[in-house]
Formats: C-alpha cells, structure tokens, sequence
C-alpha cells in the first residue's frame, strides 16, 4: 500500500495543508499570549498585597490610584484568571478544533471587551504614556479574543475540524 508524501500531493493539497499548518501555529500564538497573560495574574493569587502596590511590576504602581487595597477582590480577580487559564490551555492542546478554540475566544472576548471598558473611563489618573500603554495592552487582548472566532480555513472548506467524536481528542 502507497503513503502519501508531500511530494505526491496535488498543489492544491499541498496549498490547503500549509494554509491548516498556519492557521494552526497562529491559533497556537494567540492562546500563547492569553496564557501568558494569565500567568502573570498567578503572581495576585500568592501575593495579593504586593502585587497590587507593584502591578504591572515596571515600578509603575497603576492599581494604587484605583483605590485601597481589597484582598478579596485581589483574589477573586487572579482566581478569574487561573480558570481562563485552564480553558484557554485546554484550546492551545486543541487548536484544531474549532468548538473549543472559538468557545474560549468568545469567553475571553466579553471579559476582554468590559475590563477594556473600565479602564477607558478611568485614564484621567494616568500620565500619557501609561494612557498609551494600557490601551495597547487591553486593546490587542480584545483584538486576539475576536481572531479566536475566526472558523479555521479547514471549516471554511467545508471539512470539520471537529467532530461529535471526541475520544481521539486525549
């Protein structure tokens, strides 16, 4: 029985396998950098106290003019992020798989869009260029939340990128 090798491939295979291989290594750099935004809320969990006197810890102090410290608040916040954690590390495992992938988007879009939100209403205490800065950042986390929606090229074509089936998925 013959394999199929690359080279053997039409080029419009060849062409639809790059464009997966892509959209997949794409899929698989936005979630890195949600995971990567997570990890840094793991700090607030452990040391509440120091990370709101030091957050974003550039020696910047932005949360000390939101208000006195809360520990509770600290923690529910960080523990927020430790759950998108986990969903969001279960979507980079099954980045092909658009349910999951797309799921964790929308989750990660609402959050995305109201923490945004907030913090456009409240610049007035910052200088310009922390203004800038958290824009930039909260901007392109809602920005990499939306690229989440976007169906894979595989589900543009009319194949399913997942299936009912989900045992092959462990």
């Amino acid at each position: 029985m013959a394999t199929l090798t690359y080279e053997r491939m039409s080029q419009v295979a060849r062409a639809n396998c790059l464009i997966v291989m892509a959209n997949l290594i794409t899929r698989r750099t936005l979630l890195g950098s949600l995971i990567a935004a997570c990890l840094l809320h793991v700090w607030a969990y452990f040391a509440p106290r120091t990370w709101y006197e030091t957050f974003p810890g550039i020696g910047r102090g932005w949360l000390l003019r939101l208000g006195p410290y809360n520990e509770h608040l600290v923690k529910d916040m960080a523990a927020l992020y430790m759950a998108m954690l986990v969903v969001t590390v279960a979507a980079w495992r099954f980045a092909d798989h658009d349910r999951y992938v797309r799921t964790v988007g929308g989750a990660w879009l609402a959050f995305s869009c109201f923490h945004l939100l907030y913090h456009l209403q409240h610049l007035s205490m910052y200088s310009s260029g922390e203004r800038v800065a958290i824009v930039a950042l909260l901007s392109s986390l809602t920005v990499i939340s939306a690229l989440l929606l976007v169906p894979s090229p595989r589900q543009n074509a009319g194949l399913r990128s997942d299936t009912r089936d989900n045992s092959s998925m462990t």
